[in-house]
């Protein structure tokens, strides 16, 4: 696992995990999860969600997110505005 840094900026970043790779993630805006099944577990919350393609997830200052995948996921790390869905 590779730690990912991105810079505050309105370009989207783009993300293909592999099968069983995991990401551990921090920072602001959203995840969307274009292609795949990604696993996600969000620090100091009790349950677990599944992103399915067209799926979204709000990211939170300070708030860790870890992202498994079993056979491989596409994922987009965007903006809260002006990016796309």
């Amino acid at each position: 696992m590779f730690p990912i840094l991105q810079a505050a900026n309105t370009t989207p970043l783009y993300v293909q995990l592999q099968r069983r790779e995991t990401l551990v993630v921090t920072g602001t805006g959203r995840l969307v999860c274009e292609a795949g099944e990604v696993w996600l577990t969000e620090s100091g919350s009790p349950e677990d969600s599944i992103l399915q393609a067209g799926d979204q997830w709000p990211l939170r200052p300070g708030i860790e997110v870890a992202l498994s995948t079993l056979a491989g996921a596409r994922l987009c790390f965007c903006t809260t505005a002006g990016s796309r869905a």
